[in-house]
């Protein structure tokens, strides 16, 4: 009876851990949601506390979407070295309501292309009626293996938006071992131990 007895206070112990456990959760998850709290001095020595919520309409659960979106990319990721490659944007804009479906800017829009370091050029072309612009980049870069970032840019509206993408030119370069100056081992030698 005494084995019967220590078994249901082990078992009514664990239930009051998981009870406080739960309370604990559910306060914890109670002030996560509870509205921004601060507090005011009245003036007569006592502190009063106002709750300051927000107006109903004023926050959105979701941010704004821009009013226009570019797209990039190179005709190749990895191009040889020298090499010509194509760098394409495309552009569209959006519905600030999101009730209708994303349509070219009207063609003629002006798009910044920069290719950086090292290869260091820069163009700019326009849309077409379908929202691409492509501009064709002719190079040799003297380092084969690094990325080559490349800013596309547009100004909207008074308002500049842009978006990056890259290519990695001479990306399956090997590089050629050098010999360097120094003493090899014949076959077959055993080292020597070092004192």
């Amino acid at each position: 009876m005494e084995v019967l007895g220590g078994v249901m206070g082990l078992q009514v112990r664990r239930l009051g851990i998981l009870a406080v456990a739960l309370s604990v959760l559910s306060v914890a998850l109670v002030a996560c949601q509870a509205p921004a709290v601060t507090g005011s001095n009245t003036g007569g020595g006592s502190t009063g506390i106002s709750l300051i919520t927000q107006a109903a309409g004023s926050l959105s659960p979701t941010p704004t979407f821009p009013p226009i979106t570019i797209g990039a990319w190179p005709s190749s990721y990895s191009p040889g070295n020298p090499d010509t490659i194509t760098i394409y944007a495309i552009l569209r804009v959006q519905d600030q309501s999101m009730q209708t479906p994303s349509q070219p800017p009207n063609p003629g829009l002006p798009v910044s292309f920069l290719i950086g370091a090292p290869i260091n050029q820069s163009a700019t072309v326009k849309t077409g009626p379908d929202g691409v612009a492509a501009t064709t980049v002719a190079f040799s870069d003297p380092s084969p293996g690094v990325p080559v970032i490349v800013t596309v840019t547009v100004n909207y509206k008074g308002v500049p938006y842009s978006n990056q993408t890259f290519f990695t030119p001479g990306a399956t370069f090997t590089p050629t071992p050098k010999a360097t100056a120094g003493k090899t081992p014949s076959p077959g030698a055993s080292p020597s131990p070092t004192p």
